[in-house]
């Protein structure tokens, strides 16, 4: 399945769905927990109207590691766990896919334009600012989770471009009612 097509929210759900059959027949009466973040949990919230290659998972069960590169989902994004807050776990997002073996989540929308505000790529910073994202943005629970983003700074001078980045986003685009 791998690099196969460009993928929008029903076939990212699809996709999770067929990769929970897999897990169930590997191991049958085992449950696993997948944690989703990056464009494509965008996509799945319903937040960001473009489709996406692949889906980023933070949290990664070990056993289906290797399973998890047949359905385009990418593990290596638990070397950037400094972009994100400590306490993400408060505030994910079921998905609620009807899943048996694999409980799939997505990090809120929140925390997804936290953890890309740390980020200097291109699509990153484009994604944050579109129309979609903007309208469904808490910026309230934004700036909680830029807070808690100290929590989990690795060093002091990525903790401080972070700080740059949110405070230039908010200024640029936050909504002077909001």
């Amino acid at each position: 399945m791998t690099g196969l097509l460009e993928l929008g929210k029903e076939e990212l759900e699809d996709r999770l769905r067929q990769f929970d059959r897999a897990g169930a027949l590997l191991y049958p009466g085992r449950s696993f927990r997948l944690v989703l973040v990056g464009g494509g949990a965008m996509v799945l919230l319903g937040c960001l109207a473009r489709s996406t290659a692949d889906l980023d998972a933070l949290e990664v069960p070990r056993e289906l590691a290797t399973l998890m590169g047949k359905y385009d989902i990418n593990c290596r994004v638990t070397a950037y766990l400094d972009h994100f807050a400590y306490n993400l776990e408060d505030r994910l997002v079921s998905l609620n896919l009807g899943t048996t073996a694999v409980e799939c989540y997505v990090a809120s929308l929140e925390d997804v334009v936290a953890s890309k505000l740390y980020s200097d790529r291109e699509t990153d910073e484009h994604d944050i600012r579109r129309p979609e994202v903007l309208e469904a943005l808490g910026w309230e629970r934004l700036e909680e989770v830029a807070i808690a983003m100290q929590g989990s700074k690795m060093n002091d001078r990525r903790y401080k471009q972070f700080l740059h980045n949110y405070r230039e986003y908010r200024q640029e685009c936050k909504p002077c009612d909001a």
